[in-house]
Parts: structure tokens; C-alpha cells; sequence
């Protein structure tokens, strides 16, 4: 009977301990968690820590799982650490591994302290070291980068310049680079240079600013994801780009959005905007440039191109969308060569350029799509489209300023003209009253190489664009849908690989190098105009 008591006690023991250590393992599991702080306000750039408090103090398995619902807004790291983006919001959860237990942070990003540069009237203000991502600078008066200095834009920087007169002459703001300007935006995030909101009215003839203009000592400029609008101011007296003698005072003619002056400097322009400018968007008087995968729309008010090229520069300009520039997706020119401003160099291809030239009158024939008046070109594997001519070369092959060198070629383009024309007097007296009529062989000027592809009458070289109203968009109608798609469709025949130019290496494959980063420039596509297929 004792042997009996004590088995039945030792048993108890043992039953009520493994009771009580599966009570004390149930205590031990996280049953609350909290998160400090609560919420949180950053700005672009900016990180914090969370810290995490969990309820038993002396849980087994403290293990939590951090996950941020927005990761373009805000990134957070196993450690709690988070780190804000760009402007928005996000909330950031925090999950116990052991029961599930969660709670969550609402983070806050907040634009970039603003700055203000200059004031009205007065002497102009140097710039340089960096504008800090996302921040708004407010420019009220005359800026320049200092010789020697550079200044770096960041993601996500809106830079409105004032719309204001300077001074009684109507002078108006001018961003002058003696320096080095560095513009890094992203897709997501552009740098934009605009003027204040209430003046935007999307219309080419405001001439708000005077541009970014590179001086004759800019070494180097980079604009990568910028987006540079309404553009154009008419010089004066006063403005600084005729003060340092650059420009020329009025005269009628306006600002361009983007100048260089150093056939030495390197430029490269590539996933940028420019639109509603009063004149040209590109303006190069010197240096090596690529610009490549720019869209263009609303360019010019009574005159301007997308892309003008002057002696002193070797480009590669390739993969743009050109739409309704005033007079020329591309005037290539041998102006003011001599010195060291060496013959202009220039290869154009795979660009799209729709509508261009409607805009100017027709009385003045330059305008068209590609006009061509000096220098080494070679235009090739483009997609020209409803513009009011194909491409021009006054004297081809001649030389001289206004006469292409020989050795050039304008071949290898795809010209399509659909069946919407203009009505306007002039176009109906000078008898282009749609693209194809400025597209027939034997017009003015008109350059046809063995290798063109031209529909034989409107409508009849559609290039099947995604999306696009090729056959009825007006050709005057400059305002731009950013939901077209100008990717080409399987059965179009501007991706005959068979037709386009292949074996040509631009000037700058191996690269132009700018503040220690390399752009190259693209490789001919097998197909014609900026997109390919879909996929491509």
C-alpha cells in the first residue's frame, strides 16, 4: 500500500509540473506588441528607427516582420529602419513571428525645405552644391553656376522660375550654366523647370524664361528625366545671355529652352520633356551631344525646331518623339563654322516626327520635318509622319555652309501621310493641303533616297501605331495625348527589319562621360521610329 501512495504521489508531481510548465509556455508567447512612434513625418532622403515594445517582456520568440505598403514611398529594412522616398504616404507594419500579433506606423513624406533664390531687379544670384531631392526652389531673379563650380539637381526638384519682367525692358529670368549642371530625375520623380502654376496655360506663346543656356566655358550639362516648359522669353538689352554675348538683343526672336556655347563642353539630354516653348526646345552652337529618348510636343509659336544643330557640334540624336514642332523636328546647319568651331557633325535616326511644320507659314520653306543646310548628316530610320514635307537638303552634296557634304546620307526613312489636311488659305494656295502633298517627289528641296519607303497617295503608308489616329488627327492640332502609344503594331510595315539601315555606329557607342557616369549612345534598331513593337 506505501509502494502504492508513493507511485500516486511521484505521478501527481510529475503531472501537475508538466501542468504548470505548459502554463508558464503559454505566458511566454507575444500576446501585445506596440510600435514608437505611432507616426511619422520625413522628408525625401530622410530615415528613422521604430522601435518595438512586446508584451510579456520576457517572451521566448521576439522575432517581428516590418513590411512598408507603398515600397516607392517609403523603405523599411529588417531592422525597423525607414527610410522616406519620395512625397506620399505609407503605412509600415510590424508582425510578431510568434502569434501574429501586428501594429503599424503611418509615415509621412513631406516635400523638401523650400528655397528661394534672387529677387526682381536685382544682380544675379550664383548657384551651386546641390538641390536636395524634392525640394521646391523658387527662382525670382537672374541665376547662374559659377565657372569652375556645378551645381546637381535631384530627383523629384520642381524649380519654378517667375514669370515676372526683370526691369522696364520686360527682361526676363535666364538660368545662365558657366559651370557644370547635373540633373538626376527619375521616371517617377522628373526634375521639372516651370513657372508658377497660375501662369500655365499650355500654351507655345507665353516666353515666360529665357532657357538654360551653356556658356562658351560650360564644360558639361546632363539632363536626365527633366521636363523644361514654357520657354521663350524675347531677349533684351539687359538679358544675360546677350550681356555675355551669347545672344542678341530682341529682334523679334525668343529664348530657346536649351543652348550650348563650348565646342569643347559635353551635353547629354536623354527621357526629357520639352514642350510649350515660344522657340526651339534644343539649340547647340558647340560641344559633343547625345540625345536620345526625348519626347518633344508644342514646340515653337511662329518659328522654332525641335532639335537645331550649328557648326561646332558632333551629336547623336536618336529614339525621340518630335510632335507638331513649329517648323522642324531637326534643322541641321552648318551656320558660323570657322575657328574652333569645327563642320557640324550629325547623325539623326530612329526618331518619330509627326506633324511637323504646319505651324509656320508655309510662304517660308524651311519648314517641313528635316531641313538640312550644311555639315556631315546622315538621317536615317525615321518614322516621319502628317508632316507638311519630307526631308530637305537645299543643295545636296554641294558643301559649303548651306550645302550638305558629300558623304552624307538621307535614305533608309519611313514617310506615311494620312488623309486629314488644313484648310488654312495659305496651305490650300500653296497646294499642301495634306503630308502627302509635301511628301511627292519632285517638290522643292525634297531629298528621296533609293531606300525611302513613301505611300503613293494619302493614307496609303499607314505605320499601325498602338494607338494613334493617324488617318484624322488634324495636322495643325499641336496639343498632345500623353495615352497615345506610338509602339507599332505586329503587322505594320515600318518593323520590316529588312528595310532599315543596319552596320552604322554612332559617334558616341562608346560613351560620353559625365561627372564620372558614362551615357552611350543606342545602336541602330532594326525598325523604324523611336518604338518598335510592343516588347520592344
Amino acid at each position: 500500500m506505501k509502494k502504492v501512495n508513493v507511485f500516486l504521489l511521484v505521478a501527481s508531481c510529475i503531472f501537475f509540473a508538466g501542468c504548470e510548465g505548459s502554463e508558464e509556455k503559454a505566458d511566454l508567447s507575444i500576446r501585445a506588441i506596440t510600435v514608437s512612434p505611432a507616426s511619422l513625418v520625413l522628408k525625401p532622403g530622410q530615415s528613422q528607427t521604430l522601435s518595438v515594445t512586446v508584451f510579456p517582456e520576457n517572451a521566448v520568440n521576439k522575432k517581428v516582420r516590418w513590411t512598408t505598403s507603398d515600397p516607392e514611398v517609403v523603405d523599411v529594412n529588417g531592422a525597423g529602419d525607414v527610410s522616406a522616398i519620395r512625397q506620399g504616404s505609407a503605412t509600415v507594419t510590424v508582425t510578431a513571428e510568434d502569434g501574429g500579433e501586428k501594429t503599424s506606423c503611418l509615415v509621412t513624406v513631406t516635400a523638401g525645405d523650400p528655397v528661394a533664390f534672387g529677387a526682381k531687379g536685382a544682380p544675379a544670384i550664383a548657384v551651386e552644391g546641390v538641390w536636395e531631392k524634392h525640394t521646391v526652389v523658387s527662382v525670382n531673379g537672374q541665376i547662374y553656376v559659377p565657372e569652375g563650380k556645378s551645381l546637381t539637381v535631384e530627383e523629384g526638384v520642381e524649380i519654378i522660375l517667375s514669370a515676372d519682367a526683370q526691369d522696364n525692358s520686360n527682361t526676363k529670368i535666364e538660368f545662365i550654366v558657366e559651370g557644370s549642371l547635373y540633373c538626376n530625375g527619375t521616371e517617377e520623380d522628373p526634375v521639372v523647370f516651370t513657372i508658377p502654376a497660375g501662369e500655365r496655360d499650355r500654351k507655345t506663346s507665353g516666353r515666360y524664361w529665357g532657357g538654360i543656356i551653356g556658356s562658351a566655358a560650360c564644360p558639361e550639362i546632363l539632363l536626365d528625366h527633366v521636363r523644361v516648359e514654357y520657354t521663350g522669353a524675347i531677349t533684351t538689352a539687359a538679358s544675360p545671355s546677350v550681356t555675355k554675348g551669347l545672344f542678341k538683343a530682341g529682334g523679334g526672336d525668343g529664348m530657346v529652352a536649351f543652348n550650348t556655347n563650348n565646342p569643347r563642353g559635353k551635353y547629354v539630354i536623354t527621357r526629357s520633356t520639352f514642350r510649350y516653348t515660344g522657340e526651339d526646345a534644343i539649340y547647340v552652337q558647340g560641344g559633343e551631344c547625345i540625345f536620345t529618348h526625348n519626347l518633344f510636343y508644342a514646340v515653337g509659336n511662329e518659328g522654332g525646331e525641335a532639335i537645331n544643330v550649328k557648326a561646332g557640334c558632333k551629336v547623336d540624336a536618336a529614339f525621340n518623339v518630335m510632335y507638331s514642332p513649329n517648323t522642324n523636328a531637326f534643322k541641321l546647319s552648318n551656320s558660323g563654322v570657322g575657328g574652333d568651331r569645327f563642320q557640324a557633325q550629325i547623325n539623326a535616326y530612329n526618331n518619330t516626327v509627326i506633324n511637323a511644320g504646319w505651324r509656320r507659314d508655309p510662304g517660308k520653306p524651311k519648314g517641313g520635318s528635316v531641313w538640312a543646310e550644311g555639315g556631315l548628316v546622315n538621317v536615317f530610320n525615321n518614322l516621319i509622319v502628317n508632316c507638311m514635307f519630307a526631308a530637305k537638303a537645299p543643295n545636296f552634296g554641294a558643301g559649303g555652309e548651306e550645302g550638305v557634304v558629300q558623304g552624307s546620307i538621307i535614305d533608309y526613312n519611313f514617310y506615311a501621310s494620312g488623309t486629314a489636311g488644313s484648310q488654312v488659305t495659305q496651305h490650300l494656295e500653296n497646294g499642301t493641303v495634306t503630308a502627302y502633298d509635301g511628301f511627292k517627289p519632285g517638290v522643292k528641296d525634297v531629298i528621296y533616297g533609293a531606300n525611302d519607303l513613301s505611300g503613293n497617295a494619302p493614307g496609303a503608308n499607314d505605320p499601325r501605331f498602338v494607338s494613334f489616329p493617324f488617318a484624322t488627327r488634324s495636322p495643325l492640332d499641336y496639343n498632345f495625348d500623353e495615352s497615345w502609344d506610338f509602339h507599332l503594331q505586329p503587322d505594320s510595315p515600318a518593323l520590316d527589319a529588312a528595310k532599315v539601315k543596319t552596320g552604322f555606329t554612332p559617334y558616341f557607342a562608346a560613351g560620353i562621360t559625365l561627372n564620372g557616369k558614362t551615357f552611350k549612345s543606342p545602336l541602330p534598331a532594326g525598325y523604324f521610329g523611336a518604338f518598335g513593337g510592343q516588347n520592344q
